[in-house]
């Protein structure tokens, strides 16, 4: 079976992303759970204003849509660019989850809070079997099926959406130790050239070259003073230690 990635791109992935394997699941994952809860959260907004309308619509069903768009969106980008030789810088990373996470964390309290299942109420019957939707029926599965319907897909949509936020945090966790370590690199990377041009006078790049180069060892030469004549060494012979 021919492999997925080559090898010089997973060369490349090891030594700029240890974690790269984690990140691609993760990401893979969100991506899975924004698209269900996209699908959930405008099947319950459409179902809801179909029979209850309202001036402002389903706010609390359609606001989730924001968070799950930004991460169906985001994750699979992300990955396409950490797969190329211009990857994102992390701080991108950081940004776009802390804005997916903190678009969430309101948007499922509302989607909870607001939902239809809290209005569900187990039915009366008359002595006679009979299911009377009277005040007291009104929300009961047989006298208003709709709500349940949407209370069901609501509760189904939450649940994608709070494993999107636990997994999202990850991501954001992961992302801030890269980025760390990505200033750190900076950081001593810079340090390094300065050290180099200080020491060398030339840039790293030539310093580079340079190590590369073999390097003879100088020719001994005499001593103007005559030194090795008087020790009795000939003119121009090699001294060795």
């Amino acid at each position: 079976m021919k492999p997925l990635f080559s090898p010089e791109t997973r060369r490349r992935l090891h030594e700029t992303h240890p974690k790269w394997h984690l990140k691609a699941i993760l990401q893979a994952t969100c991506a899975s759970l924004a698209f269900l809860a996209l699908i959930l959260f405008a099947d319950a907004t459409a179902l809801t204003n179909k029979y209850f309308p309202s001036p402002h619509g389903d706010w609390s069903d359609w606001m989730p849509l924001f968070p799950v768009i930004i991460s169906l969106l985001y994750n699979p980008l992300s990955f396409l660019y950490l797969l190329s030789n211009n990857p994102l810088h992390p701080g991108w990373d950081v940004g776009v989850y802390l804005l997916i996470w903190a678009l969430a964390i309101p948007s499922i309290v509302f989607s909870v809070g607001l939902g239809w299942f809290w209005w569900w109420q187990p039915v009366l019957q008359e002595y006679d079997g009979y299911i009377l939707c009277n005040q007291w029926n009104l929300w009961s599965e047989p006298c208003n099926p709709v709500i349940y319907t949407a209370g069901k897909i609501e509760i189904a949509a939450n649940v994608f959406l709070g494993l999107l936020i636990i997994l999202t945090f990850t991501l954001f966790v992961l992302a801030c130790v890269a980025t760390h370590k990505h200033r750190r690199a900076q950081r001593t990377a810079k340090v390094a050239s300065r050290n180099i041009r200080l020491q060398y006078h030339r840039s790293p790049e030539e310093h580079a070259v340079a190590r590369l180069e073999p390097q003879q060892p100088p020719a001994y030469s005499p001593r103007a003073d005559g030194d090795d004549e008087e020790r009795g060494m000939p003119v121009g012979a090699t001294k060795y230690a």
